[in-house]
Parts: structure tokens; sequence; C-alpha cells
């Protein structure tokens, strides 16, 4: 069984983000990434929205079954161009798995029950598109300034003149009376201010598009990647089943990615919103109301990984909000709007991520403050007061309530999907221990039990046969001690294969100090061998991979040398570099021509897997011109 694996995309480290800042070229890219991302993004929502529009109108009337699969189709070719920007870039989005579609025109009108497709759509017309929007315009508006302002002294002097304040009203109120009224408001001076500002922006240029484009690439990961669980072990995405259903359907999306994307939308708004309400409706000093409004908002982002910071800025922002607001006002109060949607938030995403204790402090803290800081501001408890507490209250409980909910029905869909990765897991180890079984079954009744025959009638030789030689019964004798090392490592091999959870006893391997034993005992079965040794082979530190592997080479090209050109010299030579290893098996003609063997070029092939693994490399071939003293020669470099 073949196992394939694909290495993990490589992560936007913070080292990794905001290196080679200053390098002309990664400047560049980053230009390039930033810039070109608004018009893509501009055409994708021009051709998205309308169609998804126009696709749900037209459902009724089942235009819209084939316009929506078309619009999900193209906003998944939009959300690959990002993901394939994103590579450009230098940082790799992992592709979710998608449904494919099926045959015919119900297999693609099924392309609207896949998720992902539809979260595609809302992130390159929701998401994307204003992001995208911003980003262009800080961009080119800082490089604007960069350009404009570094070039200043060459094209103003063909403007005219103008009542530009400005520069001068900086100037006097840097260096006050030390600077005249003419200098400062002189065209020099004007020259001077606007070349500072732009060497500044210049010099600042490659830190804010590393920014934007980071920023950018983050959104995209984050909406765009697939999730941990939407790949298999061993890293490979999962493929649907032919009618695009899959047996084990992954997430829709990184979880988590959609949730910071989310609550980075909901923080924005809860400033945009919540400050200037404060500041009129409120009549809350705008400096104050801004300070109030962020500590909402940064207890919203912080609330998926930081609860107790989170419910800390959730209790002491409503609190203060209470006791700034106290005066008799025509709104909500002690809770505003704004403020009550913030805690519902609040305990929503707690519940969501968090054990129900810390929906309890969220729930109980920020009401408890807000009450003592009624009491405090001396308002007392009205009917509008009491009103505005419960409909909190009760807002808040409720949210917290549904995140706790759909915590569990997600972790249930969690271990569901965990336990069938398990099964399905346990079911290809299982077929694999019955292949491996399969192979050790055949090897026991075929291989090893010729093996067998071949030592007993070695070992039984000279009873049987009467009057045999020395020499004869030496060449018995070794006969019998070949093949009862053969079934030696064959019984070591058939307790690997049975061995199910990789407690069999593991026999010692060879290594280069074994090296003389193979050689003679190959010279016993009559083979002419020449063995030579360099460099300090037998006494270097060579790690034992290594080792084996040469000892596995000399091994292989011995037994093919004797194989295919029996009764030829054979010459071993292994040298020891700083570096490298490397053997070279050398046999001459053969004097008798051997009958073709069973499994030619099955060695080599295995010998040359072997190398490849630790790096080196094999050649092997005849040594000389075609024809008559022809030889065969093998040469091994492993690195040391």
């Amino acid at each position: 069984m073949v196992k394939t694996t694909t290495q993990p995309a490589p992560r936007l480290s913070r080292a990794g983000a905001w290196s080679g800042l200053y390098n002309p070229a990664l400047v560049m890219r980053d230009i390039g990434y930033v810039l070109p991302g608004f018009f893509i993004s501009l055409i994708a929502f021009s051709l998205l929205v309308p169609l998804a529009s126009l696709g749900v109108a037209t459902l009724i009337v089942w235009l819209g079954a084939l316009l929506l699969p078309a619009t999900l189709l193209l906003a998944t070719k939009f959300a690959e161009l990002s993901r394939t920007r994103a590579a450009w870039w230098g940082a790799a989005v992992p592709a979710p798995a998608y449904r494919a579609p099926g045959p015919g025109l119900g297999g693609f009108m099924r392309i609207m029950a896949d998720g992902r497709r539809w979260l595609d759509l809302a992130f390159e017309t929701l998401v994307a598109f204003p992001v995208r929007a911003v980003t262009f315009s800080i961009g080119i508006a800082w490089l604007a300034a960069a350009l404009g302002g570094t070039t200043w002294f060459i094209w103003s002097p063909f403007l005219p003149e103008n009542d530009s304040v400005f520069p001068g009203n900086m100037l006097r109120a840097i260096f006050g009376d030390a600077l005249t009224h003419e200098a400062a408001y002189s065209r020099a001076a004007e020259s001077l201010t606007y070349t500072l500002f732009g060497a500044t922006a210049l010099a600042l240029t490659p830190v804010v598009m590393r920014a934007l484009a980071a920023f950018d690439i983050s959104l995209t990961r984050a909406g765009l990647g697939g999730s941990a669980s939407s790949t298999q072990g061993n890293g490979a995405t999962k493929t649907p089943a032919a009618d695009g259903l899959s047996t084990s359907q992954p997430p829709l999306a990184s979880f988590t990615g959609w949730s910071w994307i989310l609550i980075g939308f909901a923080a924005v708004a809860t400033i945009a919103v919540s400050w200037p309400l404060l500041a009129t409706l409120y009549d809350v000093h705008p400096a104050i109301a801004m300070v109030l409004a962020a500590a909402e908002a940064t207890a919203v982002a912080l609330a998926l990984r930081l609860p107790a910071i989170a419910i800390a800025l959730g209790t002491i922002a409503p609190a203060a909000t209470a006791l700034i607001t106290a005066a008799p006002v025509e709104t909500p109060w002690p809770w505003p709007v704004t403020a009550l949607i913030v805690q519902a938030l609040l305990a929503f995403i707690i519940g969501l991520r968090h054990h129900w204790r810390w929906v309890l402090a969220a729930l109980a803290l920020p009401q408890l403050a807000v009450i003592a800081a009624v009491g405090l501001s001396g308002a007392g408890f009205t009917a509008g007061t009491i009103s505005s507490l419960v409909i909190s209250s009760s807002v808040a409980l409720g949210l917290g309530l549904v995140g706790i909910v759909l915590q569990g029905i997600l972790e249930n869909r969690g271990a569901l999907r965990a336990e069938r990765q398990h099964s399905a897991e346990l079911d290809a180890k299982q077929r694999e221990l019955s292949e491996r079984n399969l192979v050790a079954r055949e090897l026991h009744d075929v291989v090893a039990h010729s093996m067998s025959v071949v030592s007993i009638q070695a070992n039984t030789a000279k009873y049987r046969i009467p009057g045999l030689g020395d020499e004869a019964e030496a060449e018995f004798a070794a006969i019998a001690q070949s093949s009862r090392q053969a079934l030696s490592e064959m019984r070591g091999l058939l307790a690997t294969l049975r061995d199910s959870d990789g407690t069999a006893p593991l026999a010692p391997q060879p290594t280069l100090s074994d090296l003389p034993a193979l050689i003679e005992g190959s010279r016993n079965s009559g083979a002419e061998i020449t063995f030579t040794q360099s460099g300090g082979v037998t006494t270097e530190p060579v790690l034992s991979a290594t080792g084996l592997t040469v000892y596995r080479v000399v091994q292989e090209s011995l037994a093919n040398a004797m194989r295919h050109a029996p009764g030829a010299a054979i010459d071993v030579t292994v040298t020891l570099g700083d570096d490298e290893i490397t053997v070279a098996v050398v046999n001459s003609h053969a004097p008798v021509e051997a009958p073709p063997a069973p499994g030619s070029g099955l060695g080599l092939t295995g010998l040359r897997e072997r190398v490849a693994a630790l790096g080196g490399t094999v050649t092997a071939g005849p040594t000389g011109e075609t024809g008559a003293g022809e030889g065969f020669a093998v040469h091994a470099t492993l690195p040391r």
C-alpha cells in the first residue's frame, strides 16, 4: 500500500510577513498585490451581485435554478483567483473541499447545496470588495503623497499662487516667534515642508504596503482557506464521490477564520454606530464617547480568545456609560441600544466558544455593574430603567443560550466526524494488515518451505551420497549455512509482516563491519572476489541507515554477478570520504553464459529506491563495448 503525503501550506508567520521590508522587489510585490486587488474585486462584485440577485428573484420561475449554480461556480472561480494571488504573494491558502457537479441538469443544480460555494460568494461580494476598496484607497493615497511630496520642488513652481496656510501654520506652531511670518509662509518653506512630508511617506511606504498586503492575505486565508478537517490524515484533500456527495463531508470552512471576519465587522460596526450615538443622543463628550465605543468594540473582538478581558471591558464600559449619561434623557437608559447589542453579542460569542460558566459571568457581571451605577447616580429605578434592565438581560440570556446550544451541536458534529475518520483509519489499517498477512503466508508456504528443503538436502548430502570428497562436503556445508541464514532472516521478516502493534522483536541489521563476513561467505561459494576498503570504513562513525544500504548494495551486486556471470572475477571497492561513501562492484566477462534468471532487474530497482531514499545515486551497466569480453559494473554514491 502506497501512502502519498503533501506538505502543509506555509503559514503567514510574523517573521515571514515582515521580512525584507525594504527589498525593492518585495515592495513592488506588495504594491502589485494590493492595487490590482480592488479592480478584480470590483469586477467580481459587479458580476456576482446582479447575477445572484437575478437568480434569487427568478427562482420562483425556475430560471434562478440555472442562474444561481452558474453564479456560485463563477464565485468559486474568483475565490480560486484570490488564492492564486495569495500564493503569488508568498502565502499559499489551502483550498477547501467542494462538491463536484453531478451529471445532467440535476447534478448541475445540486451545486446550490454546497455551502462552501455560498461562502465564496459571500466573501467575494461582502468581504473582499469593501476591504480591498479601503486598502486600495489607502495605498494609492499614500503612494501619491510619497511621490508628490518628494517631487514637490520640481513641479510646484509651475503651480499658481494659492492661499494655503497649512505649512506656515505648522512651522509657526513648532518654532513660534523664532520664525518670522514671511519665512514661515514663503514658497521655500512650503516646498521644504511638503518635501519632508513626502520623504517621510516614502520611507514608510514599504511598511504601509506590507501591512495592507498582510491584512488582505489574512482575510483571504480566514474566508477562503480550507479547515483542518477538510483534509485527510496525510494532508490530501478529500475527494468527493462521483455523485458529488462525499461519504464524510468536511466543514464548510474554517470556523475560526469566519468567526474572526464576522467579529471584526461587528467591532467596526460597533465603533461606527456607538460613537456618534453617545455623542449626539446622550450628550457625551466626543473623546469620551470614542473611548467607550472602542472599549465595547475591543470586548467583542477579544471574546473569541480572551473571555476574561472581554467580560471585564464589557462590564466597565456599560457601567461607565450609565454613570456618565445619568441625566434624564428621552432615550433608553441605562442600557443604550448599542451597549445592549454588544452585551448580547458578547454572551453569544462566549457561549459559542467557551464553558457555560464564562457565559454566566458575561450575563451577570455587566448587569450587576449597571445596577450599581444606577444606584450611585441617584437617578432611581424608574419604570423605564427597570424595563431597560429586563430587556437587556433577557436578550443577552437568550443569545447566550443560543451560543451554548450551537457549541454543543458543533462539538457533536465534530465528534461524529472524528469517529468516522477514526473508523476509516481502522478499516485502512485492517486492510493493510490483511495484505501483510497474505504476503506472510505466501512467503512462509512457498519460499520458506523451499529454503527448508534446500537446507535439509545440503545437511544430509554427505550421508545420502557416498564417496563425497572434502571439497564437495565443504560446498554443501556452505550451502547449508547460507540457507540457514536466509531462513533466519525470513523468520524475522515474517514476524515483522505479522506484527500488528509494532512489538515484534527486530533482528540486528547488518552494518559496514559485516562486509568482510559477506565477502568471505560469497567466496566460500566458489566466487573469485577481490575486496578493497579505504578511508576507515569500519571505524569511522556512519549512520546505521547508510551502513545498511552499503551492505545491501554489495550483497545484491554480488548475488547478481554470481547468478548472471558464474565464474567471473568480481572486484568490490568501498571508499569512505569526508562527505560521501562510494561503492563499486565490477565483474569481468563470464567464462560460460548463464541461463536467464527470473525476476531480472528487480534487485537493481530495489537498490535504486534504497539509495535514492538517502539522497544517493546508483548507476549500473556493461563495462565495455557490446560483444565479447563485456562485464558489468554497479556504482553507488551515498551522502555520509
